[in-house]
């Protein structure tokens, strides 16, 4: 079952898809790049590279996210390996930063007005904290605290901790700090999904005025989100709340 945030990456795949099915080559003077920089308003058509850039990253990670929510840092092997601990544990933190550098360059082609609101707030979420000590900066994390003694702290995974799934990390070999990685993600994705609610609601209003069979499929992704089920009956969509 496809995640909210797949869902509703598979509108921003339909609503180019369904404009490059309509585009006729031969009857344009222009090139393909040209009307969709037109068709979507991006300032350069480099934002049709963006936009698909964006729509590859958000499903691969999501891929990344979901193999952890199966198999854990564990794996689908379930070998007593600490090195592939290590390797899923490095490698889900670093998806989940592309998939918010991606989030960024939408927010950037799409024009969303409170961008740097947005953007500031996920690089302050728990999850991209952890990843910034552990996972690119564990030998120089560079925003010290009260008690730090030099310019930069360091950062180590406890390796009993690990060996048990729990995220436990050492700084500076005095304090230890404790991470719930299945509680982070889970509001990281929360963020994430009302950015992607947020940003297409601005497209379909913007290029079909809140009409048509995407709009429709919009609104029914966030009834999902939201918690709402529909159960089809026949022709008839039952809503349970």
């Amino acid at each position: 079952m496809n995640t909210i945030i797949e869902k509703y990456n598979s509108i921003q795949k339909d609503i180019l898809h369904n404009f490059a099915v309509k585009w006729k080559d031969e009857e344009c003077k222009t090139t393909f790049r040209d009307d969709v920089k037109k068709f979507y308003g991006f300032e350069k058509k480099f934002g049709w590279n963006i936009l698909l850039n964006a729509f590859y990253i958000i499903d691969d990670t999501e891929l990344a996210k979901q193999s952890f929510k199966k198999f854990e840092l564990h794996g689908p092997s379930r070998h007593k390996d600490i090195g592939e601990r290590y390797l899923r544990l490095y490698g889900l933190l670093n998806a989940i930063y592309q998939q918010k550098l991606a989030i960024q360059n939408l927010l950037e082609i799409y024009k969303i007005n409170n961008k740097k609101e947005i953007i500031e707030k996920l690089a302050n979420l728990e999850l991209i904290d952890l990843r910034n000590k552990i996972g690119a900066h564990s030998t120089n994390f560079n925003q010290i605290k009260s008690d730090s003694e030099h310019i930069f702290d360091v950062y180590e995974i406890s390796r009993p901790d690990l060996e048990t799934g729990e995220i436990k990390l050492l700084r500076n070999q005095n304090h230890f700090e404790n991470f719930d990685l299945d509680k982070m993600i889970k509001s990281f994705d929360k963020e994430i999904e009302q950015i992607l609610c947020l940003m297409i609601g601005k497209v379909i209003k913007k290029l079909f005025n809140n009409q048509g069979k995407l709009f429709e499929k919009y609104l029914t992704i966030n009834e999902l989100r939201d918690g709402i089920m529909i159960i089809k009956n026949g022709n008839k969509n039952i809503v349970i709340k």
